[in-house]
Parts: C-alpha cells; structure tokens; sequence
C-alpha cells in the first residue's frame, strides 16, 4: 500500500479541540462503540471532556466546564450521521438556555461503515513540501491499544514579527477505534499543546446519553457552533 503523505500532513496540522483534533475522528464508524475519558492541556489550563461512539457511529463530546464558584457547565455535542444532524446543548445550575440547537451535517460526514482496516505504513522520514519535514514511527502501545504515530515539522511565521519558528504535531490514532488517542502540539506561538485519551471502555454507551435531556426544546438552525 502507498501511504498518502499528502493525507497525512492535513491530518497532522489539523488544531486540537477533538476532542480529538478539530474534529471527531471515528464519526460514522460502526461496530466499535466506547465510552472514554479525554484530558486536554494548554496554556489555559486542564479541560475534561467524556466521550462515547455507540455501534451506529453516533458520536458524543461533553465538555467540562468549570466555573469559578466551583459549579460546572457541560456542554454536549452530538453528532448522528445517520440522521444527518448535529446536537448541542447546555445542561448545569448555570445554564441559560433549554434549547437543543440542530443544525446539518455537511454531506461529507453522513457516512457510516466498519472502521477501516490497512495495514501499517513503513516506519521513516521524507519532506512534505517547502519547509516541511515527516516522520513514521512503529506502532507502540497506549492506554491499552495499539497505535499508529507520526510527527509532522514545519516552518512557521509569526504574523505580526514574521519571525520563524518551528511547529510540531504529533498524533498516536489505534486503528482498532479508528480514534486519535494521544496529540501533541508544539509551536513557539502558543506553546504547548497536548490532548490523551483514557479509561477507555469498549462495549454500547447508554442509549440516553444521546437524546437530548427531559424538558429541553429542539430547535432547528442552519448555523453550527456553540
């Protein structure tokens, strides 16, 4: 098999946020469900954020949020690429709203099917394109699962100084999920970044935890975000 370096150094630019990555890698997988724990590091702190896939592809992100009285926000997102929506809502003492905001799925993403099974890319280095260089690691073990890695070093320019400096992604994803377990992010602008998934359960999540909660209106929206 040829390994798509082009694919790869999109995915490993790609910003931490996924949970996983700007994304949720493993949306639309089928017949692996989980439930985990994903602790993301920056330089504003620790945030938690629980997530779970059932055997469908159906895909849940919580995030923590806690306040400054010690209360907690959670904001949850559902992603249903069967229904073609995604599901967003607020639930905690402070909450403001009982709104379930739906918007649509992009076409792209309203895919289900097993997750993918290739087999390992060869272990070395190449460039990547102008002032950009790739390395493939053997497959290591993390949280339990065996993994695939690979880090990606690029050149970057401060906008406002234009001073360059070196940007540094790596991603650990276990083909067995189909999800990205460990990320780290390195770069002279805004430090360090890291994102590690744990307590990993395999087996079907609560079917409830993606319904929207009791006394909660849904209400259709053609723009996503929070």
């Amino acid at each position: 098999m040829r390994f798509d370096w082009a694919m790869l150094v999109a995915v490993g630019f790609a910003p931490a946020a996924f949970g996983q990555i700007g994304n949720i890698p493993g949306t639309g997988y089928t017949g692996a469900p989980y439930n985990a724990v994903e602790t993301m590091v920056d330089g504003a702190g620790t945030r938690t954020v629980l997530l779970s896939r059932d055997s469908q592809g159906r895909t849940r992100q919580e995030y923590i949020v806690r306040q400054t009285d010690g209360s907690e926000l959670h904001n949850i997102r559902i992603i249903d690429p069967k229904e073609g929506v995604t599901l967003m809502w607020t639930t905690g003492n402070d909450a403001q709203s009982r709104v379930v905001s739906m918007t649509p799925l992009p076409m792209p993403q309203r895919r289900t099917g097993p997750v993918p099974e290739e087999p390992d890319p060869a272990p070395g280095s190449r460039r990547c394109g102008g002032g950009c260089s790739a390395e493939i690691f053997a497959p290591q073990q993390i949280n339990g699962y065996r993994c695939r890695g690979f880090r990606v070093k690029r050149i970057v320019r401060d906008p406002s100084t234009k001073q360059a400096s070196i940007e540094t992604t790596e991603n650990w994803s276990s083909p067995e999920l189909g999800i990205i377990l460990r990320h780290v992010e390195v770069d002279a602008l805004s430090g360090r970044n890291t994102s590690e998934v744990t307590n990993i359960v395999p087996g079907e999540p609560d079917p409830l935890l993606f319904l929207p909660p009791h006394g909660y209106t849904v209400q259709p929206t053609s723009v996503a975000g929070w």
